[in-house]
């Protein structure tokens, strides 16, 4: 009984916490100011006042920063403030994939600082070195926004490699693998696709990317 009532003394003090910290966000953002990231809460201060209930907070600041991301895209505020939000909230849960994977599109796409966003993921990945939808995103990001097909490459086959990878994952290997002009390994990559897949459609696509690659590398080889 003792233990339930703290929690929720502890998790009225938190709500309170966070909704004024978020208003700060909001009222900052509506008023157009560009703002320092310093009159934000720092992730340990948060944490602190957390007192144990880290994820909470995560999960709070979260939901604001989504409302925050929204009202950008509506074209009440800038993003000024997003960099440090998701920061904050990976630093008081660092196993909230989900944050990562939205921040650093956002931050490398909206806000144009690629290398931030590489390094935002950086952070998930090493917090979270078993899960392969960071270095998924990681392949996707040096693909898309980059045009470097070696990184994505190397990417997109770590991915591959970890637990639960389904074989999307594999499939952006083997073609990005071509598109670095490994055409060789792309048709490794492929026709093992095609050996071990128990999709028929997945076999099907893997086998025409084969003959299609021997036929481009045949062609350069008679050139």
């Amino acid at each position: 009984m003792k233990r339930r009532i703290l929690f929720t003394i502890t998790s009225i003090i938190l709500l309170g916490l966070m909704y004024l910290s978020a208003k700060g966000v909001e009222d900052l953002s509506y008023k157009r100011y560009n703002l320092e990231v310093m009159y934000l809460p720092s992730s340990q201060f948060v944490g602190e006042v957390a007192l144990g209930y880290k994820n909470l907070a995560a999960d709070i600041l979260w939901f604001k920063t989504i409302q925050y991301y929204g009202s950008y895209r509506m074209g009440e505020n800038d993003l000024a403030l997003f960099n440090h939000l998701v920061n904050v909230i990976t630093d008081l849960d660092p196993q909230f994939v989900f944050a990562y994977i939205f921040g650093s599109m956002i931050i490398a796409e909206d806000l144009g600082y690629f290398e931030e966003g590489i390094k935002f993921l950086e952070k998930g990945m090493r917090h979270n070195p078993e899960n392969w939808w960071l270095p998924f995103e990681m392949g996707f990001l040096h693909y898309v926004d980059a045009h470097d097909y070696e990184s994505a490459t190397r990417y997109f086959e770590q991915a591959s490699q970890l637990p639960g990878a389904g074989e999307i994952t594999k499939r952006f290997a083997a073609f990005m693998a071509a598109r670095a002009g490994h055409i060789e390994t792309s048709i490794a990559m492929w026709e093992e696709l095609h050996r071990t897949s128990e999709n028929q459609y997945i076999r099907e696509l893997a086998q025409r990317y084969v003959e299609k690659l021997k036929k481009r590398l045949q062609e350069e080889r008679d050139e």
